[in-house]
């Protein structure tokens, strides 16, 4: 990606046997090194790092087993991105401005979605970037970019998002996919919470978290989550209340709820409310080899009472706050079961899952570490972390970091134990890495193995710095995708490259069968890859109808009788009007039997006094008396219809005599008033 940058640049220098390599940012923080196994493999697997290595590793593999890189800006501009969140289905949501785009996810294909095409191995978007990269240096310690002379364009991609989901003309604040990724929460600056149908974009619940349902102080909406029953949601915001809403529409237990409308109401925190996140945990880990998960994750039999989960809400005012929701207090404040003091604004909450098997990893080290059952937190205020025991509310540890400005978003990596092909050093394969991302635009990773946290030690492994702040940092929950939310509107999207093992297993496209209608529709749907490309307007040929197919053969007579069979008075009328230019009225109105004589009298009886039927039907009229005239008395059913059409013509006439009679007497009275309006002003 060609805004990322190394967050130092090693000169070369003499080959070491030391296993790690010290960064050049040393001297900030003393005893932070950089591993360089686990930095070659973030450069090769998802393109973070200096473009030289990522360049020199990608033509490595093979252009459909390598990482993909795109930036684009949202609709809302140069709108800040506030949040961004990947669904299950790998959908991306981004918050900004007065909606929030959808991006991807399930159902989409790469001809439908322009997010996904650009991430397509080989796809144009990727050649362009390519082609259009060009080496830049950056100064860790203040310096600026150095770029080619000329080059002010930003570079970005063309990409629209597939789905809108308005705010009613609020700006979004917030956003959380819920775990099935059927819904999202988004949370807007006007103090409303809105539940949306992903796929639909429908608004199905609108909660106002403002003191009374008419108005009040209507402050922001902050951070939304979901509980793990996937019926919850709860919000926390500018108010320094945080909220628990029933989405299906009930109250808790059946009762009435708060006066504000929420179902719990958890008052404490003296100022807003930045980060709201849950925690489940298992109330006897002994019965089950499961462990617990964060952020809402539903899991088998979520609804027994073998789980728990706690809210935890971290503010300005310095302090996390930990919930018990299921407890039966009536009041919020008794709800609060732990206060643990960060020392600054907390700007950002991570939950970290107990290790276990098939959760978050599990660890390298022979001998099982304390914290192994337990769910961890991690808040970011200032430039420091800090880990916390959220179930008693101990402090773990306290971990400076290197960014120069505050840490505005917090993510999780847990790397599985295939992923590091090139590993190196055997411990760093299971553990976890904490990403931090901060307004000096560093994105730092961070080791978070259990290990680490007790030994009161965060290792750095790898950094990358981005030409903007950033301001929100998310990774799907397969660990394929990482987005980079800038304060300019800028997002960015790293995906990670194929394992060889996945590309040979996936099952192979085949073409279409030959003379099929599949294989003559290829590409019939597909998009402009470039913006360069020249779209040639096609445009579906039209299928005559069989009225106008009969007047292309001439055959008069079948055509007006196609158009009566539609029983469109507008269809049949034009058919008479093509006819007369053509001179073939008389010939289309001659050689008829009972049955198709009985059609066109019926329709002309029946539309003839109608203003803009008037002048084409009298023709016909006049027509067909000429023609059938002569043969009246030879049958009962159209004599009948001519006798109709007599008394309806005889009626119309009467009608215009009596509007001219009318008009006579409307003239008579104008002209007796104007006379008498003259002599008045003679005398």
């Amino acid at each position: 990606m060609s805004s990322l940058h190394p967050s130092a640049t090693l000169r070369p220098a003499r080959p070491s046997a030391a296993a790690t390599v010290a960064s050049t940012t040393a001297s900030l923080s003393p005893g932070v090194e950089s591993h360089p196994a686990l930095g070659r493999w973030y450069c090769r697997e998802y393109g973070l790092g200096p473009r030289k290595t990522v360049r020199l590793l990608a033509r490595r593999s093979a252009p459909e087993n390598r990482h993909a890189a795109v930036r684009f800006r949202t609709a809302s501009g140069t709108a800040p991105v506030e949040e961004l969140s990947f669904s299950s289905g790998g959908a991306l949501a981004v918050a900004g401005g007065p909606r929030v785009g959808l991006f991807g996810g399930a159902g989409r294909t790469p001809g439908t979605s322009d997010f996904l095409r650009a991430l397509k191995a080989g796809s144009a978007a990727q050649q362009r970037r390519d082609a259009e990269e060009e080496e830049e240096e950056v100064d860790l310690f203040g310096g600026k970019l150095k770029e080619k002379k000329g080059k002010t364009e930003e570079n970005l991609d063309d990409i629209d998002a597939d789905r809108n989901i308005n705010t009613g003309g609020l700006m979004a604040a917030c956003a959380a996919h819920r775990s099935d990724g059927k819904l999202i929460a988004v949370g807007t600056e006007g103090g409303f919470v809105r539940i949306c149908d992903a796929n639909s974009r429908a608004t199905l619940r609108t909660f106002n978290s403002s003191k009374h349902a008419g108005g009040g102080d209507r402050k922001a909406i902050r951070s939304v989550a979901w509980l793990r029953d996937g019926k919850r949601v709860i919000a926390g915001g500018d108010d320094a209340v945080v909220r628990v809403w029933n989405v299906s529409g009930g109250m808790k237990d059946g009762g009435l709820g708060s006066r504000d409308g929420a179902d719990i109401t958890l008052r404490g925190h003296g100022d807003k409310v930045t980060s709201v996140k849950v925690v489940s945990f298992r109330k006897d880990d002994q019965k089950s080899k499961k462990r617990a998960r964060s952020d809402g994750d539903l899991v088998d039999s979520f609804a027994s009472s073998d789980w728990g989960q706690l809210v935890v809400s971290g503010s300005y005012d310095h302090t996390i706050r930990a919930w018990d929701i299921d407890s039966t207090t009536e009041r919020g404040q008794d709800r609060c079961v732990s206060i643990m003091d960060h020392g600054d604004p907390i700007q950002a909450l991570l939950v970290l899952p107990p290790v276990g098997s098939g959760v978050g990893g599990s660890s390298r080290s022979k001998k099982a570490s304390k914290l192994d059952a337990l769910p961890l937190l991690v808040s970011a205020g200032g430039t420091t972390l800090k880990v916390w025991n959220p179930l008693n509310g101990s402090c773990l540890g306290t971990f400076p970091t290197k960014h120069a400005k505050t840490i505005t978003s917090l993510c999780l990596l847990d790397i599985p134990l295939d992923a590091l092909e090139e590993g190196g050093d055997d411990t760093h394969q299971r553990k976890r890495h904490i990403l931090t991302a901060g307004l000096d635009g560093l994105l730092r990773i961070h080791s978070a193995s259990n290990d680490d946290i007790a030994s009161g030690t965060l290792p750095f492994i790898h950094g990358m710095q981005l030409a903007n702040p950033i301001s929100a940092v998310a990774i799907s929950r397969d660990m394929s995708r990482l987005a980079i939310g800038t304060t300019t509107g800028i997002v960015a999207v790293h995906q990670r490259r194929r394992p060889a093992a996945a590309i040979a297993a996936a099952p192979e496209h085949k073409e279409p069968r030959r003379g099929t209608q599949a294989y003559f529709m290829r590409g019939a749907h597909e998009k402009p890859h470039d913006p360069d490309d020249y779209l040639l307007p096609h445009e579906k040929k039209r299928r005559l109808a069989e009225y106008d197919v009969l007047l292309r053969k001439f055959r008069y007579g079948d055509a007006l009788d196609a158009a009566l069979a539609k029983r469109q008075p507008q269809a049949v009328v034009a058919v008479i009007e093509e006819l007369g230019k053509r001179r073939g009225l008389t010939l289309a109105l001659s050689n008829r039997d009972e049955d198709s004589l009985d059609a066109i009298l019926s329709f002309t009886t029946r539309f003839i006094n109608q203003p803009e039927y008037t002048p084409h039907l009298v023709g016909v009229a006049h027509i067909l008396c000429d023609i059938y005239g002569s043969l009246r008395g030879q049958s009962a059913a159209v004599d009948e219809l001519f006798a109709r059409l007599g008394e309806r013509v005889a009626g119309e006439c009467s009608v215009q005599k009596m509007l001219l009679r009318l008009l006579g007497q409307i003239d008579f009275v104008m002209a007796a008033g104007e006379i008498a309006t003259a002599e008045d002003q003679g005398r």
